[in-house]
């Protein structure tokens, strides 16, 4: 009989220790699954993460081909696509309901601004994780983990400007997109996260355009009214000369 229970602690032991390795080494499909899903859930477009590695024990990790899919209405090319990046945790809040990152650095950043039938991508994008935010959670359960994020870098973000029916592309260079304090001090679900960032995405990418319109034209063998009107944005221009003829009319 003792020899019977000996052998059942054994086998228990052993069955606890493979479990363990085998979360340990799923984790990454966890959270990697955990990033797809929750970004899908804040924009309604497809979503791809090729891998993503986290070392808990040295709170750092590295993700690498990210890519988010442009809305429906528009070509098959990504419009976001990002090649590599790391993530720096916040160790101690890994088992807090509010889990620190306290900085995102990511690398190889493509952006794709694209216009179709007076639309574009960006104002699409826009208004479909808008749509999503207002619906009513069902379901949801309080102990959810919640997110913050102290730091997001995008490196030397590019900017590819397409339209319907132009072979030529447009090309502008973003520089560095900083975001902080995403989720605020209270953080946020990983899905209100994913949204905030595609929301900034898209406004730095539209007011780029906008602010870059002749350049663009000229790059892309295109009238200025014609290149706006088909991006469906305001022609550059007329938004100004009428702010300043109501300007001078209440003088």
């Amino acid at each position: 009989m003792m020899k019977t229970s000996r052998y059942l602690i054994a086998i228990v032991a052993l069955a606890a220790v493979a479990g363990l390795m085998w979360l340990y080494k799923g984790k990454d499909w966890l959270i990697r699954d955990a990033i797809v899903s929750a970004t899908e859930k804040a924009t309604g477009v497809n979503v791809h993460l090729g891998s993503i590695r986290v070392e808990l024990t040295k709170g750092d990790g590295q993700l690498k081909d990210f890519r988010l899919g442009n809305p429906k209405g528009f070509s098959r090319e990504e419009l976001l696509s990002i090649g590599k990046g790391t993530v720096d945790l916040d160790l101690k809040s890994i088992a807090s309901p509010v889990v620190r990152i306290q900085k995102v650095d990511l690398n190889d950043v493509a952006i794709l601004f694209e216009g179709s039938g007076k639309r574009n991508n960006m104002n699409a994008l826009k208004a479909q994780v808008n749509e999503r935010s207002s619906r009513p959670e069902k379901g949801k359960s309080e102990k959810e983990k919640k997110l913050k994020i102290d730091s997001l870098v995008m490196n030397d973000v590019k900017l590819d400007v397409r339209t319907s029916g132009i072979v030529k592309v447009g090309k502008l260079n973003l520089g560095t997109i900083r975001m902080s304090n995403l989720g605020g001090s209270s953080g946020a679900p990983p899905s209100e996260i994913a949204a905030a960032i595609s929301s900034e995405i898209s406004s730095r990418a539209t007011t780029a355009v906008l602010q870059n319109m002749k350049e663009l034209a000229g790059q892309m063998g295109q009238d200025v009214s014609q290149l706006a009107e088909g991006f469906g944005v305001p022609v550059p221009g007329v938004v100004e000369e009428a702010a300043g003829f109501f300007q001078n009319l209440f003088k």
